[in-house]
């Protein structure tokens, strides 16, 4: 019954709960030791104590009984006033010690004697008292007499102190092997009690342990089999009320969600190839009707026609859920409409960076990893006003040109940068570079041929770097308006300074 009242509360309390109901029991298991060794440990002292504090005092009261004898004989000879204040204080002291002794006194053979020497005691300062009065009344005989009593009184109480003494020796021999007996047994105590509190504490991590890890490991069991795709396994039972039954419950549950799950799927899979085959029928026929209507139509197609197109394959791709395609297409829609753009009319700056931001999805859908973009755009900016399509080409360039030929891929990184007057757009790759002598033929040395000359590799829009820089040069009235700095295997930069003015500004 007790067991399982035990088992009931382990079950229904929490890991936390469970936590620090183990370590109170362990604290408060070593509080009881700490303060048992302490309790028995400072009995003994006090026992120890008593043993050599009848002895102190009576060493005190022959002492001082001593000093007083002297002081009075001092006194008696040459009537010295020091030596009666002396001896006056010295009884004192012996009264007050005796006074101390005899309210602890359990009259016990060797208490009843330390009695009799308090009595003799003062029998002695009776006798002491007579001869300074005798001596004071100049009464010679009465103050030897009184003088020779009270010394041989003293006497007696030497030798009474002295059997008391030996009397306590052999108690305290007695009583020390009593203290010893029970500081032995007190150290067997001590390691039996620590002995137990280290195997309960032991017994207790293992049973916490075992029942926290237990379900635990099944766990990780049934999730290696799920991982392995092995859904047919036994759903796992918790006993206790804690954290981990949660987890096995909910465990459970996803095991059974993702088994339907899977299940539903592969029911939809079956379905949809079933479509899929009559409508790829649907579509072999549709295809041999409308043949000859398409081959008519290419010679027709025009970039509007061309953009119409995406837009529809754009919806489509929503309709079917297909979203990284739909995005795909949605980039290169928004390319194809920026691209037919009329070049003499300007554009912002924030157009130019949507425009470019879209062909770098485009390529990163392309190429994955081998060619990375780097964004730093200035907030501010997009309005201002610039020729369109001038970022896209050198961003083409870099591609084909600078990262295209290198195994490895490359970075290309666009900046922006305003100061009070200009704004700075960067394009800068770590492809391969170009020589000097291309940078100033580029910048320096174009003619009309080289104005409407297309790139040698294909370019979305076809258009030249010596185009774009003659058209910032013609909108921005700067020769200066575009700088060009690369090394062989190095990378190039290319800098676009833009003016800052109410006439760029929409």
């Amino acid at each position: 019954m007790k067991n399982l009242l035990i088992d009931k509360i382990f079950n229904i309390a929490t890991i936390r709960t469970k936590m620090i109901a183990y370590f109170f029991a362990t604290v408060i298991l070593l509080s009881f030791l700490t303060i048992y060794t302490f309790y028995v440990s400072q009995q003994s002292l006090n026992q120890m104590d008593e043993m050599y504090e009848k002895n102190l005092y009576l060493v005190d009261i022959s002492n001082k009984l001593s000093q007083a004898n002297d002081n009075l004989l001092n006194f008696l000879t040459v009537k010295s006033s020091d030596s009666f204040i002396a001896f006056q204080r010295s009884g004192e002291e012996i009264k007050g010690v005796i006074e101390a002794t005899n309210r602890d006194l359990s009259y016990n053979p060797s208490q009843l004697l330390f009695v009799d020497v308090s009595n003799m005691i003062y029998v002695y300062f009776s006798y002491a008292d007579s001869a300074i009065n005798a001596k004071r009344g100049r009464n010679d005989d009465e103050t030897n007499q009184s003088y020779t009593k009270a010394t041989e009184i003293e006497g007696y109480i030497q030798e009474y102190i002295a059997k008391i003494q030996l009397n306590q020796i052999k108690e305290n021999a007695t009583r020390y092997q009593i203290v010893k007996d029970k500081v032995s047994e007190l150290q067997k105590t001590n390691v039996v009690l620590i002995v137990d509190v280290m195997l309960f504490s032991i017994l207790i991590i293992i049973i916490l342990t075992y029942r926290m890890t237990e379900p635990i490991i099944r766990l990780a069991h049934s999730a290696d089999e799920i991982s392995s795709g092995n859904f047919e396994i036994d759903e796992i039972v918790v006993d206790s009320e804690d954290e981990i039954k949660v987890m096995a419950t909910a465990f459970n549950k996803m095991r059974e969600n993702i088994k339907n799950y899977i299940e539903e799927l592969k029911n939809k899979a079956e379905t949809e190839a079933k479509l899929m085959d009559q409508e790829l029928q649907n579509i072999k026929m549709q295809s041999l009707l409308n043949k000859a209507e398409l081959e008519a139509l290419q010679s027709q197609i025009n970039p509007h026609f061309l953009f119409n197109t995406i837009n529809t394959g754009v919806q489509l791709a929503m309709m079917e859920g297909a979203d990284v395609t739909s995005e795909f297409l949605e980039n290169m829609s928004a390319i194809f409409r920026y691209n037919i753009k009329n070049l003499k009319k300007p554009v912002t700056l924030g157009e130019e960076i949507d425009n470019i931001k879209a062909y770098a999805m485009l390529l990163k859908v392309r190429f994955g990893e081998f060619l990375k973009f780097e964004f730093d755009i200035e907030d501010g900016i997009n309005e201002i006003n610039m020729p369109p399509l001038i970022l896209q080409p050198l961003v083409e360039n870099a591609c084909i040109h600078g990262i295209g030929d290198l195994e490895e891929g490359g970075v290309i990184r666009i900046t922006t940068k305003k100061d009070a007057d200009m704004v700075h757009i960067t394009i800068e790759d770590d492809g391969v570079g170009m020589d000097q002598e291309y940078i100033d033929k580029v910048l320096y040395h174009t003619n009309e041929e080289d104005l409407f000359k297309k790139p040698k590799k294909s370019h979305t829009t076809g258009i030249g770097l010596a185009n774009v820089i003659h058209r910032l040069r013609l909108f921005s009235q700067n020769e200066d308006a575009i700088e060009i700095s690369s090394d062989k295997s190095n990378g190039t930069k290319i800098i676009i300074h833009l003016p800052i003015c109410e006439e760029a500004m929409l």
